[in-house]
This record gives C-alpha cells, structure tokens and sequence, in this order.
C-alpha cells in the first residue's frame, strides 16, 4: 500500500469528499432520528405532565442547601423548560424525585 502506489490529488479530494458525505449524511439522520423519537415520546406522555400551570406572581426559587444541588436543579429546569418549549415562569415544578 506504501509503495509505488500514488494517489493523484483529485482522487484524493474525492476520496476526501465522499468520506465527508457519508459522515454529514449520518449526522443529518441521527438528528432526524432524535426529532422522531422526541415527538413519539412527547404523544405519548402528554396526558403525564408532572409540571403544573402557575402565574407569575407565584414564582419563587427552589431551596437548595448547596451549590451542586443548585446546579443540578438549574439543569433539570432548562431541560423541563426546552422540552415544554415554555419560558421558565409559566410553570412551576413541584417537586424532584431520583429514580433508581
């Protein structure tokens, strides 16, 4: 393979190109996969909304004894809020449970 064999440039930038394709490609339908599969799961659990309604008055942080804790509630909260597609003060979580 390291031999006399030579590669012309245009066969590698094809070679380069058609790597490229195939990866992007992949990528593409993983994403579309993700999309799919979130709005399968978002159907079937619509009815099983664990995050109430609230107005914005009603609004108060969570108590949080340190700052881990902090940072895994601000988490939970930006992937509720994504997933809900709602700004954070239009619903209240009510509590946070581990599941083992």
């Amino acid at each position: 393979m390291f031999g006399k064999e030579v590669m012309t440039n245009k066969e590698a930038l094809m070679i380069s190109l058609t790597g490229l394709c195939i990866v992007f490609l992949t990528l593409i339908v993983i994403a579309i996969m993700i999309k799919l599969t979130s709005v399968v799961v978002n159907s079937i659990t619509k009815g099983d909304k664990e995050v109430t309604q609230k107005s914005p008055q009603q609004a108060a942080a969570p108590r949080v004894e340190n700052k881990k804790d902090a940072a895994v509630i601000a988490a939970i909260i930006a992937a509720v809020s994504e997933e809900m597609k709602l700004p954070v003060d239009k619903f209240k979580i009510v509590s946070i449970k581990e599941k083992n």
